[in-house]
């Protein structure tokens, strides 16, 4: 879990919570600072409080070196291989800075420390290092147990700004395979330019892109699409303000509007060379299912990436979409769409046909 995902975390919880981790916090950080004193009260016995000083310094500059060492190459290479690189640095390189660092600024200072003097040291610090490192390992489960219940919540934070878009009612539709699903549209108010959607998974903002079948954008459009068997969508929505500074906020549908409105047919108008959906359907959801004569059905995964040559200026197949290859002699016989179970197991595929097809509203 990184810095960015902890913070969240920490941000989402109660004020309640968030102060026994304070506490937890502040109970290491003095744990570290006793010990620290201790140490130098030692060496200030033997008059060598200001060598010990330098050490320490030098030590705050090793420590982020020797990590360094550690990880990067490790990161560097993929597999089994970064793991054998990792332990490789554990047992060479890293030691070999670390107590390196110590010796030679041990030898430096003055009065100096001896060679065994300055390893201990070395020692001594990998053991004060370790008081903050086994809390950060220690609290790893606690944190995760923090976000699976942030995960569980829909409610939006007390301070959370104005959304500058135009919130659609959520609307329900019935589609062959797939149940019961809902759509809703987020329109940009003029002016707003939309950086980046993040949605929330098992309380966490994850910190790389990842598949979102959940929405799709268009323009600053923001469209929404779930099944009934799965949570309602939890956004972050970040844009661009007036004074070039990025803002943010949080949204998630408002299920009330939908109880009450009976659920329409979704539906698409297929053409030669495309299809007119009556709602915008992320592009990572759907494939098409192709027709050409004296050949088998072929179907294309519109979720896979650009081919060659190929520009896309949205990930939705909203109204006047067209198929990228539509000169290749395919016509379309179908169109699937994917809904994903938190659960697990085989999604429900929803199926759109010309002849069930209706014209796009």
């Amino acid at each position: 879990m990184d810095w960015t995902q902890i913070l969240d975390i920490l941000n989402a919880i109660t004020p309640a919570e968030r102060r026994q981790w304070v506490v937890a916090t502040a109970g290491v950080a003095a744990t570290v600072v006793i010990l620290l004193w201790l140490e130098s009260r030692v060496f200030g016995r033997r008059g060598r409080a200001g060598s010990w000083l330098a050490v320490r310094i030098a030590s705050l500059i090793a420590a982020p070196l020797t990590f360094a060492v550690l990880v990067l190459p490790a990161k560097a290479v993929s597999g089994m291989e970064g793991l054998a690189v990792f332990y490789l640095s554990l047992f060479t390189a890293a030691p070999l800075l670390w107590f390196g660092c110590h010796i030679v600024c041990g030898s430096l200072v003055s009065p100096g420390f001896s060679r065994n003097e300055s390893i201990a040291l070395g020692f001594s610090g990998l053991a004060i290092l370790a008081v903050p490192l086994t809390a950060y390992f220690a609290a790893q489960n606690p944190l995760h147990a923090a976000a699976r219940q942030i995960g569980l919540r829909r409610e939006l934070p007390p301070d959370n700004p104005p959304l500058p878009y135009r919130v659609e009612p959520v609307t329900p539709y019935t589609m062959p395979g797939a149940g019961l699903i809902y759509t809703q549209s987020l329109r940009a108010e003029p002016g707003i330019r939309l950086q980046r959607v993040e949605q929330r998974l098992g309380g966490y903002w994850p910190a790389y892109d990842i598949e979102h079948p959940n929405y799709c954008t268009q323009g600053n459009d923001v469209h929404l699409m779930w099944s009934a068997q799965e949570p309602p969508p939890y956004l972050r929505l970040s844009w661009l303000q007036s004074d070039a500074r990025t803002a943010a906020t949080e949204f998630t549908p408002d299920m009330a509007s939908a109880d009450k409105s009976t659920p329409q047919i979704f539906s698409a108008n297929f053409r030669e060379a495309g299809l007119d959906p009556v709602a915008p359907i992320p592009r990572v959801r759907m494939h098409l299912i192709l027709l050409q004569e004296g050949l088998p059905d072929y179907t294309e995964m519109l979720g896979n990436p650009p081919e060659a040559g190929e520009q896309r200026t949205t990930d939705c197949v909203a109204a006047g979409f067209e198929r990228w290859r539509h000169s290749d002699g395919r016509r379309i016989r179908a169109a699937g769409i994917a809904f994903y179970l938190p659960s697990g197991g085989l999604p429900l595929r929803g199926l759109l046909v010309p002849g069930d097809s209706q014209p796009a509203q």
